[in-house]
């Protein structure tokens, strides 16, 4: 009984360290969240409040400058700064909580992509 036990705790743990990581969680976002677009993108109005929500929600995080610290990820990087709009609406939404990352659903729709907006007009405003 001990060795079927020990064979199956080891088979297990093969599998899971055999198992490729979620390495990316843009994998995790369905196309059509992927596709979705920022109904604010054009709005100046949007960004400057997007400024203002970032400074109080994002920041502690990932820094006025974007940078990020701890486990925070520079939001300046190309691959954030290549991200959908709808990518980053998900994040927001759903959070990545192993990664640090809480979900931002109690914010409302409209004010999560106010932050969206921000972003993106900053990243526009950074060389690639």
């Amino acid at each position: 009984m001990r060795l079927a036990a020990a064979s199956l705790l080891c088979f297990c743990g093969a599998f899971l360290c055999a198992r490729p990581a979620m390495s990316n969680w843009r994998d995790m976002v369905s196309q059509e969240a992927r596709m979705r677009t920022n109904p604010y993108a054009e709005e100046p109005s949007a960004a400057q409040a997007g400024q203002k929500l970032f400074a109080r929600y994002c920041s502690p995080c990932h820094r006025a400058n974007h940078a990020g610290k701890w486990r925070a990820p520079d939001l300046r990087s190309p691959v954030v700064r290549e991200t959908t709009p709808g990518e980053l609406f998900w994040i927001l939404r759903n959070g990545m909580l192993r990664q640090g990352m809480p979900s931002w659903a109690h914010l409302p729709e409209e004010q999560r992509w106010q932050i969206i907006t921000w972003l993106q007009t900053r990243s526009q405003a950074q060389p690639r």
